[in-house]
C-alpha cells in the first residue's frame, strides 16, 4: 500500500508537465528557392516555418521586423508524389503493388488546384480529377473473390462519399494492384469512376499535417504553384522555382524542475527503485496523451544521490552519524 500510494504523490508531482513546445521563427535575409530554403532551414534550425494557430501567424509576422511587407517562404507545399490508395492494410499489397500506376498520357497533370482524387475512364487509364466531382464509383469486399469482389455503384458521389459509402457497406473503395485487377475493373464500368487513390492537398515540409490555413483571397490558384509564402499575414501558392526570403523555424525545448515530497522510510528504498518509478510516470503521461517530445530525468545532487530526508529528519541522520 505504501508503494503506491509513493507513485501517486510522484506522478501527481509531475503531471502538469507541457505536452508541447512553442516555435521560435527566425527570419533568412537570403532570397532562394523553395526547395534551397528547405535544406537551409534543415541544416542550421528544424525545418521551414510550420504555422498551425492565429497566435503562430501573428509569431511569424513579429520575426519579420521591418520586412514585414515582403513575401517569405514558408513550409506549406503541395506534395504532388504523395499518390496513395484509400485502403491502407499494407498486408494487401505485395512487393510494389501499392505503386501499380496506369496513368493516362500527359497525367497526372498536377495543374489544376483540387484534382487530388483519381477516376478510371472506360479505356481501363487513370488521370487526377476534381474530388468534389460526382461519378459512379467501384468498391472494394475483402469477403468474396475473384471479380465479384469488385462492385460497380451506379449513383454519382464525390470521392469522399464513394469512399465513406464503401466502408460502410464493403471495405474500401477498389485498390488496383496490377494490370489483371486493372482488366477487371474496366470490363466492370461503362462510364468514369472513382477508384481508392488519392493525394493529400497541402502539408507541411516537417511532415505535419494541415489543420489551419490563411489563404488570402483567390488562392491556392491554378497552375504549377505548389509552394506557399507569406505576405502581410496572409498565404499565397508560388512556383516553387520563385525566389524569397524564408522563415525557419526552431523547437524551443522548456526545462521545467519539479521538486517532490514523498512518504518512505528511508532514502535508500527511493535510490533503488528510481528508475522503476521513472519508467512509471513516463508511461502515466504518455496515457495522459503528453506528447513523446517531453524527456523525463531524475536531477542527481552533487552527493551523487536523487532522494534526501528533510527538515528535523535531515538533521537527526548528521546528529547520530559517529565515527
Amino acid at each position: 500500500m505504501a508503494g503506491n500510494a509513493l507513485i501517486f504523490i510522484l506522478l501527481s508531482g509531475l503531471g502538469s508537465l507541457p505536452s508541447c513546445f512553442p516555435r521560435q521563427y527566425h527570419l533568412v535575409e537570403k532570397s532562394v528557392n523553395w526547395t534551397e530554403a528547405q535544406s537551409y532551414c534543415r541544416q542550421h534550425y528544424t525545418d521551414l516555418a510550420t504555422v498551425t494557430s492565429e497566435e503562430d501567424v501573428t509569431k511569424l509576422n513579429d520575426a519579420l521586423g521591418s520586412f514585414r511587407g515582403g513575401h517569405v517562404w514558408i513550409g506549406l507545399y503541395g506534395d504532388i508524389h504523395s499518390w496513395r490508395w484509400s485502403l491502407q492494410n499494407k498486408s494487401y499489397y505485395g512487393e510494389g503493388e501499392a505503386e501499380f500506376r496506369m496513368w493516362y498520357s500527359g497525367e497526372p497533370s498536377t495543374y489544376y488546384i483540387d484534382e487530388y482524387c483519381v477516376p478510371m475512364n472506360t479505356g481501363g487509364t487513370w488521370w487526377d480529377y476534381y474530388c468534389s466531382s460526382s461519378l459512379p464509383f467501384v468498391c472494394y469486399n475483402d469477403r468474396t473473390k475473384g471479380s465479384s469482389r469488385w462492385i460497380l455503384v451506379n449513383e454519382r458521389k464525390t470521392w469522399s462519399d464513394a469512399q465513406s459509402y464503401c466502408r460502410q457497406r464493403y471495405t474500401d473503395l477498389a485498390s488496383i494492384r496490377n494490370l489483371a485487377e486493372n482488366e477487371e475493373i474496366r470490363g466492370l464500368i461503362n462510364d468514369t469512376s472513382w477508384i481508392g487513390l488519392f493525394r493529400d492537398a497541402w502539408k507541411w515540409s516537417d511532415g505535419s499535417t494541415m489543420s489551419f490555413s490563411k489563404w488570402a483571397d483567390n488562392h491556392p490558384s491554378e497552375g504549377d504553384k505548389h509552394c506557399v509564402a507569406s505576405h502581410l499575414g496572409k498565404w499565397l501558392d508560388y512556383s516553387c522555382s520563385n525566389r524569397f526570403y524564408f522563415v525557419c523555424y526552431r523547437d524551443v525545448v522548456n526545462m521545467q524542475v519539479v521538486k517532490v515530497r514523498l512518504q518512505s522510510a528511508s532514502s535508500a528504498d527511493l535510490e533503488a527503485k528510481k528508475d522503476e518509478l521513472l519508467q512509471q510516470l513516463r508511461q502515466r503521461l504518455k496515457d495522459q496523451g503528453v506528447s513523446d517530445d517531453v524527456q523525463l530525468r531524475w536531477v542527481t545532487q552533487p552527493d551523487g544521490r536523487v532522494f534526501h530526508k528533510e527538515g528535523k529528519e535531515e538533521e537527526k541522520d548528521e546528529e547520530s552519524c559517529g565515527p
